[in-house]
């Protein structure tokens, strides 16, 4: 939000700034049509000043007129009644110039107050100009102060990221590991089972072999001889399965025990 304001405050300070330059392209086109008006105020001036100089020049004639006849006196009189007419004409006009003359000094005294005030604004625009330049520096240093965190936690987080993998491949191998002692706890349970095969067949035995021994031969003994033969049985079948899971246990044993080094090997 901070940025966003201070990318506002900067256009709000470029729009003044283009009618600032606006309003001083009026001022001096203003000045401008002065000076043109002034031009002509002094070509007014020079055709003035030649029909003085005509006019000097033609009282000269009708004063040199005037010694030799009477009659060109009274016609120089006419014509110097016209001449003071005209001269009054002029002096009107120059009257009009002076108060023109008059009216653009008060122009010429409000444009400069403008421009005083234009470039009071100008300084004071300045001044904005400079504390948002040094608002942007600072905005500038945090941004960099940022940018360096920034890539100190991404630096933190790439060791995070390391620890985490060895953490996964330390898991993989803890999960292989638990996955081969809970295939030889199977062989084990196995182990187990065909022992109690093996012990239950030994029970039987004996317990067939204890009653025979006990009531002697008898219709009895067709029972005692099928749990003899049931003991047997599984007494036998116990055994060969056992020997069996054996192998199995000492092959797993080799294995997990091959495992568990090479384990501890990448753990370190």
């Amino acid at each position: 939000m901070g940025k966003i304001n201070d990318d506002k405050q900067i256009e709000n300070v470029a729009h003044v700034l283009v009618a600032l330059a606006e309003e001083e392209n009026k001022l001096t086109k203003n000045l401008i049509n002065l000076a043109e008006k002034r031009n002509k105020m002094a070509e007014s001036r020079t055709l003035n000043s030649k029909i003085r100089s005509e006019l000097a020049e033609e009282r000269t004639s009708l004063a040199q007129a005037q010694t030799e006849d009477a009659k060109i006196r009274t016609d120089l009189a006419k014509d110097q009644t016209i001449l003071v007419r005209k001269q009054t004409e002029f002096q009107s006009h120059s009257t009009e110039m002076a108060q023109q003359r008059t009216s653009l000094s008060q122009l010429r005294s409000r444009y400069a107050k403008n421009r005083t005030m234009l470039s009071k604004k100008r300084s004071d625009w300045a001044e904005t100009r400079t504390a948002l330049a040094s608002r942007r520096t600072n905005l500038a240093n945090l941004r960099t102060n940022l940018s360096q965190k920034r890539t100190t936690l991404a630096a933190n987080r790439s060791d995070l990221a390391k620890r985490r993998t060895e953490f996964s491949e330390t898991r993989t191998n803890m999960a292989g590991t638990r996955t081969g002692l809970s295939s030889y706890r199977s062989v084990l349970a196995k182990g187990r089972t065909e022992l109690a095969f093996i012990r239950t067949g030994l029970a039987f035995i004996a317990l067939g072999t204890g009653l025979m021994r006990y009531f002697g031969v008898g219709p009895w003994s067709i029972l005692d001889g099928s749990l003899v033969v049931m003991g047997s049985v599984s007494a036998i079948f116990g055994l060969k399965r056992f020997i069996i899971t054996i192998k199995y246990e000492r092959i797993f044993a080799r294995k997990l025990k091959d495992f568990l080094t090479l384990s501890s090997e990448l753990r370190f």
